[in-house]
């Protein structure tokens, strides 16, 4: 489905610029290379990254996403709450990724992708073999990648593609909201749907070394 342009979307867009980063440019570099570093991929309307981002104001954090629709009303909640510790970078994470430098990156957020369930877009995944090479160069020997879906075949997916590339699983559950784990922060889409009765399933994945 088409996503409804929102009203002076560009000019929105602009008024965030200074919490924007812009691929390679001098804003970029200083806040990638700034000290521990946690990025997340698909940031949708910003609930799970500017929540995270307040609770923890001595890491840097990277919200991308690729949809400007959506971009902008994670951007403006941010500029609302005025947290300097987040920025916001607009575009698909293949091309973004360029601007991250090898062994930069802490920890890599995946939150509800799009899990493509054709098996013909088992490409376009974000935990696909190559996604998953482009998350090895730029984290650190000892960095993680936290991941969380509704969706079951796209997690049975994943839980085969880490391994396949070298990543060790930990924390595996099938249901989070019952397992006992503390400190999850929501985003929208979990909210709506685990109150539908959806399991919502997660895990960390570490590079083997």
């Amino acid at each position: 489905m088409r996503m409804r342009n929102r009203g002076h979307l560009d000019e929105r867009i602009a008024a965030c610029k200074n919490i924007t980063l812009e691929k390679y440019d001098d804003s970029a570099r200083q806040f990638i290379d700034g000290g521990t570093l946690h990025i997340e991929i698909g940031c949708g309307k910003g609930r799970f990254i500017t929540e995270t981002a307040k609770n923890n104001p001595d890491i840097r954090y990277i919200a991308v996403e690729k949809v400007s629709n959506v971009i902008v009303l994670a951007m403006e909640k941010a500029a609302n709450d005025e947290i300097p510790n987040l920025r916001f970078m607009r575009g698909k994470f293949e091309v973004l990724a360029e601007s991250f430098p090898d062994k930069s990156v802490d920890r890599i957020y995946l939150n509800f992708s799009d899990p493509w369930p054709k098996k013909g877009y088992a490409k376009r995944r974000l935990t696909h073999g190559g996604f998953l090479e482009i998350y090895k160069r730029i984290l650190k020997d000892d960095g993680e990648i936290c991941f969380k879906t509704d969706n079951r075949e796209l997690f049975d997916f994943s839980l085969e593609s880490f391994p396949e590339n070298g990543f060790t699983l930990s924390e595996v559950t099938f249901d989070l909201h019952n397992s006992g784990f503390e400190g999850n922060i929501m985003t929208e889409y979990e909210e709506k749907f685990s109150q539908m009765g959806f399991p919502i399933c997660r895990l960390v994945a570490r590079i083997e070394r």
